[in-house]
């Protein structure tokens, strides 16, 4: 989906648009060659060119949308559909073999791993997941926001290295962090757009296929990147690493799809029911922590609700003191070490009052909402398959709340900082 109108004559696979240019009108459906050339890797990070693209200008066209996909099984949202980080994998995993071998030849023992926002959860999460694969002599990854690398900077060495991650190659932290050490140490640009600063300035560049952007909040920027860095950590620690992480992000990609398809048909129902909350807590434990972070994070950039992310073992203290009847808790419980712990947090927040929506294989709770993923997803890998029902659930409830998510009311107060990396502001 995307906000603004078709343009064109529709030639391209006319059957499926003709049906939805019934149900829509012509201006909302896009379907010519140009179109799905430039939507083959939009927002949803589809791995194929798309049979149409639907320009949805308001939530009752999302809700007619998602209605017609769900009955018409060979085309099951293919948009909010797609397999996150798959080109991604294509497009990387040789470069990022070159680059690990240049660094290893220089001794490299620390790399840290930099960015903010959605680059900043990517770093997280593959650094946690670079520590549970490395060996006592491997090299370890130290995730850290750019900013605070910047004004703080460690004590850097000869066996130091820095991958910065930025999807427009534009963030001013990071390229920041980059001229500091230039010709000092070793830096890799994780970013989608090829000429963009910082492919000017890094000594190593991996180009994720996340490609420019259109707009200011896309779910895109996660999976490439993260599945860029994951490969990138991956392939420094070894090929038997490059090669597990590898074949973990292709399941991944498979179960995210088939997590985005299930989700399709409810969430309409569950944002109408959450219209009014508020105060939103989303909890996961171990590497789905990260992507709590994230979930969060695109609740309140689509919908503009406060939602926070908690570490599943930290809620029980601090949040735990606020938790009640006001309260909506997203539990993010792929099977794995953290689901035990995760289910008994979310069973205690239902006690206190809180409403619960459980991102699982299965429910915890009998009267919980459930936005299933498929039976086991690789923990490890969780972020890949749960994030993306929680942001299509974000874009519903954002329409729902009368917020258009390609065209925010915030942007003023990120140029107001000087965030103008950010399409759109």
């Amino acid at each position: 989906f995307e906000s603004g109108k078709a343009a064109g004559t529709v030639r391209a696979k006319p059957p499926l648009a003709r049906q939805l240019q019934r149900l829509l009108g012509a201006e909302a459906v896009g379907a010519t060659p140009e179109i799905l050339e430039k939507h083959a890797a939009d927002k949803w990070f589809a791995s194929r060119e798309p049979d149409v693209v639907v320009f949805a200008r308001t939530t009752e066209d999302v809700s007619k949308t998602l209605r017609f996909a769900n009955a018409t099984a060979a085309h099951k949202c293919t948009k909010l559909g797609g397999r996150p980080g798959i080109p991604t994998v294509a497009a990387a995993e040789g470069n990022v073999r070159s680059v690990a071998r240049a660094l290893r030849a220089r001794g490299v023992q620390r790399v840290w791993v930099i960015g903010n926002g959605t680059s900043y959860h990517s770093s997280l999460h593959a650094a946690g997941l670079a520590r549970r694969l490395a060996g006592p002599n491997d090299p370890i990854a130290i995730p850290v926001t750019a900013g605070d690398f910047l004004a703080f900077p460690p004590r850097l060495g000869p066996g130091d290295a820095i991958v910065g991650v930025s999807a427009s190659g534009e963030f001013r932290d990071v390229l920041g962090v980059f001229e500091e050490v230039r010709g000092r140490i070793p830096t890799v640009g994780i970013v989608h757009v090829p000429g963009s600063s910082l492919t000017r300035i890094a000594d190593h560049i991996v180009l994720s296929a996340g490609g420019p952007s259109a707009t200011p909040v896309m779910t895109k920027t996660f999976s490439s990147t993260l599945s860029a860095t994951i490969l990138m950590l991956g392939a420094i620690l070894g090929d038997e690493s490059l090669r597990e992480v590898t074949d973990g992000l292709r399941l991944a990609a498979d179960q995210a799809e088939r997590a985005i398809a299930d989700a399709s048909p409810v969430v309409e129902e569950l944002a109408e029911e959450f219209i009014d909350m508020e105060h939103l807590f989303v909890v996961g434990g171990g590497l789905a922590y990260p992507a709590a972070l994230e979930a969060a994070l695109k609740l309140k950039e689509m919908a503009l609700v406060h939602a926070e992310a908690s570490e599943t073992w930290e809620m029980a203290s601090g949040p735990a003191t606020i938790v009640g009847p006001g309260t909506v808790v997203v539990s993010l419980a792929p099977d794995g070490p953290a689901r035990a712990a995760t289910d008994d947090v979310v069973r205690h927040c239902r006690s206190w009052g809180a409403r619960i929506i459980e991102v699982a294989p299965t429910r915890a709770l009998a009267d919980s909402r459930l936005l299933a993923v498929p039976v086991g997803v690789d923990e490890r890998f969780a972020p890949l398959t749960v994030v993306p029902p929680v942001a299509l659930l974000a874009y519903v409830l954002a329409g729902r709340r009368g917020q258009t998510p390609d065209r925010p009311g915030w942007t003023e107060r990120y140029q107001s900082q000087g965030l103008t990396h950010i399409v759109g502001v």
